[in-house]
């Protein structure tokens, strides 16, 4: 009897020292620790494949002038699509494309994201600005075939658009580009109604309705046919500043049509 008792004491210490190790590998694997730990890694390896590099503009007077850009890649490259380009404004930088989360919204919805640094700003700042409308519209075409892109979108807000708007208007130019989105580009005041309707392709326009000073702008640059038109409500003329998730959410539902 006494063998007996031992017996079951012994399987019913086994029995509960079972239960309190699979008790605790439960917990394990279940805290926050070791579940952030895939998510921890898929961040890094995001982050890490933001990747800044330059190219050389090759013009008759520029055969040094090195362009930075910074690009963030899709992490399952089968998977991805065509590439968005995203120019900036004059108070701003690549970084700022960056900074409101639309290079990584981009690739998570597998497009490549490439953000250029203009002559004169950011890291492109010891490049003397173009001096001309040609030389912007040489710019374009330079930073296109030296990115080595197919038909990549082009996203420009305001004084970028004094580069990509005459660039537009050179049709072998305007082909090799799929789309493009305009952001409160005042250089449209330069151009006739009659200008913008050779701009047979998609345009996402986008403005903010406190934007007092694109709002006269805005019934001239209608003219570019298949535009559709994305106001930002409560938003001024940086208007992707006020409301990045909404922007890069607009952006990406118009991207996905093309």
């Amino acid at each position: 009897m006494a063998n007996l008792a031992l017996n079951v004491n012994v399987r019913w210490n086994v029995l509960i020292a079972l239960l309190v190790i699979f008790s605790v590998a439960f917990f394990l694997y279940y805290s926050s620790p070791w579940k952030a730990w895939p998510k921890s890694a898929a961040k890094k390896q995001a982050e890490e494949s933001a990747v800044g590099k330059y190219f050389t503009w090759n013009t008759k007077d520029r055969t040094k002038d090195q362009i930075y850009y910074k690009e963030v890649v899709p992490q399952v490259s089968e998977n991805s699509r065509f590439t968005v380009i995203l120019l900036h404004g004059q108070l701003f930088t690549s970084e700022n494309w960056d900074n409101i989360g639309t290079l990584k919204a981009l690739a998570a919805k597998s497009y490549k994201a490439i953000a250029v640094d203009l002559p004169g700003h950011g890291h492109s700042e010891s490049v003397k600005a173009p001096s001309d409308e040609d030389e912007k519209v040489n710019f374009v075409s330079s930073l296109i075939e030296n990115l080595g892109v197919d038909r990549p979108v082009l996203v420009a807000p305001s004084m970028s658009g004094s580069y990509v708007l005459p660039a537009l208007m050179e049709k072998d130019l305007r082909i090799k580009i799929r789309g493009f989105i305009p952001v409160a580009p005042g250089a449209v005041a330069k151009y006739e109604e009659n200008d913008l309707r050779k701009l047979n392709l998609p345009t996402l326009i986008v403005y903010g309705e406190l934007d007092k000073n694109f709002k006269p702008f805005f019934p001239l640059i209608k003219n570019i046919p298949n535009s559709e038109v994305f106001m930002m409500k409560n938003a001024k003329h940086a208007c992707y500043l006020d409301n990045p998730e909404e922007f890069n959410a607009r952006i990406i539902e118009f991207l996905d049509k093309l």
